[in-house]
């Protein structure tokens, strides 16, 4: 089944929606999984509402925690407000540049050391850059938090971007650059998103472009670093076998040499949605990338579930209208799917697919004709049930891993400003009418107001 592509982040060229699945298991875990799904959810998700706590230090660093005694091992992270949307023309790539840099060495360690420790540590140090933040993290098991504090401290907060290892890694950037260009897929959406919010730092590519990387000076970017991560724009966040008290006296003996501060405002300017019907040539392809965007909601909307909801009936599941109609009915694609990319600020819903040119009229007369039944007919109660029931399943089971909890938390603290329990989300997906996603089509889906995207051997008419 086709899925959403590898557009938001620079973790190994996967998005954290993908990440998050990638859950390492072990016999103890399984067994601590089966006996959580015979309890009720309810009754699971009100014991553990006193396990989330958050403290802010003098020095505006924000200390989340979620205390899970059976877990005999912890994720830990430290995440910066700021990504790729937090850039200009010109420095457009710093922030996934430095990400690469934090692991070249530091005052303390050179690049080898922090590989050799982090292997004794039996830990799994990675790091990502999105379009909004930056983060740094390790899991490892619950005796080694001191050891892995350390090394991720150090990391983020006293590396010392060395000549010979920024040299290199600036060729490194390019030709990771270099390398996304030569995707279909990841070089639509990245022209798709250049286009669409032109003018503004959320259409900028993660991972910036081969001209500026390449002039990037040390200095400049080693005093944007010592800028920017500092304790008012970090949050440090812990899941597993560690106590709110633990973490807390880490981080305060860390950073009480730091002036007193406030935690940074999590907010970038406003983009513009820009539509347009717009194509990039290229003729080795075989097929057509075809994305269709609609301007969306923000991560932080009242009606984000509800919205799931109307995305997983339209295209993103295989029982989906799109998935049934444009591959199993009419066999047009292989690749079809709808997403939504959710901002603090705003948001624009996607439908994409990989098209043979010769099908494109098909194709489009048919994702329309999709759009328009929806709207005028609306959704069937069988299809808000079988919805619901599958977002619920994938809000429950994504949180059996400590690094989606971990994730979870920083996303409700920097988007919500307050922490987010799981019953909360269930409650809020049970509400869902059919009135209220039919509503949403009707909002939403506006074919008037959509951008659309071609790349590939595109016949001009």
């Amino acid at each position: 089944m086709a899925s959403k592509p590898p557009v938001k982040t620079s973790e190994e060229k996967w998005p954290v929606s993908y990440l998050n699945k990638r859950i390492r298991g072990c016999l103890l875990y399984s067994i601590l999984v089966i006996k959580w799904r015979s309890v009720n959810i309810n009754d699971r998700v009100e014991s553990e509402q006193n396990m989330v706590e958050k403290t802010v230090l003098d020095s505006g660093l924000v200390v989340i925690s979620e205390y899970i005694p059976a877990f005999p091992s912890f994720a830990l992270c430290y995440s910066v407000r700021g990504g790729s949307r937090a850039e200009n023309e010109r420095n457009n790539g710093i922030h996934h540049f430095i990400e690469h840099m934090l692991f070249k060495g530091t005052s303390k360690y050179d690049l080898r050391q922090i590989a050799d420790i982090s292997d004794r540590l039996g830990g799994r140090l990675n790091a990502f850059t999105s379009k909004e933040i930056t983060q740094f993290y390790i899991k490892a098991i619950d005796e080694k938090l001191d050891e892995s504090f350390e090394l991720l401290t150090d990391i983020v907060m006293n590396s010392s971007f060395p000549k010979e290892e920024f040299i290199k890694e600036k060729n490194v950037v390019v030709q990771e650059i270099k390398e996304a260009e030569d995707s279909p897929e990841t070089n639509a959406f990245e022209t798709f998103y250049e286009d669409i919010y032109k003018r503004n730092g959320l259409g900028y590519p993660i991972g910036g472009k081969e001209k500026w990387v390449a002039a990037f000076d040390r200095e400049m970017v080693y005093d944007f670093y010592k800028t920017n991560y500092a304790p008012h724009n970090l949050l440090l966040t812990a899941v597993g076998n560690v106590t709110h008290a633990q973490l807390v006296r880490l981080a305060d003996n860390f950073f009480k040499e730091f002036p007193a501060n406030s935690p940074r405002d999590f907010a970038f300017p406003m983009p513009t949605f820009h539509v347009n019907n717009f194509y990039k040539k290229n003729e080795s392809l075989n097929q057509l990338y075809v994305i269709m965007g609609f301007e969306s909601m923000s991560s932080v909307s009242p009606h984000r579930h509800r919205f799931s909801i109307m995305n997983d009936i339209l295209g993103g599941g295989m029982s989906s209208r799109l998935f049934q109609e444009i591959r199993e009915e009419k066999g047009l694609a292989y690749t079809v799917s709808s997403f939504s990319d959710n901002y603090v600020d705003c948001g624009v819903h996607l439908i994409y697919s990989i098209i043979d040119k010769e099908k494109i009229d098909e194709y489009l007369d048919a994702v329309k004709e999709e759009i328009h039944r929806l709207k005028e007919k609306g959704i069937t109660q069988e299809e808000l049930d079988r919805s619901r029931d599958h977002m619920k399943a994938s809000v429950i089971l994504g949180l059996e891993s400590n690094v989606n909890r971990m994730r979870l938390h920083v996303s409700n603290e920097l988007n919500l400003k307050r922490e987010v329990t799981i019953e909360e989300i269930v409650d809020d997906i049970n509400r869902a009418s059919v009135e209220d996603i039919n509503r949403l089509f009707h909002d939403y889906m506006d074919l008037d107001n959509a951008a659309i995207f071609f790349y590939g051997d595109v016949v001009e008419k």
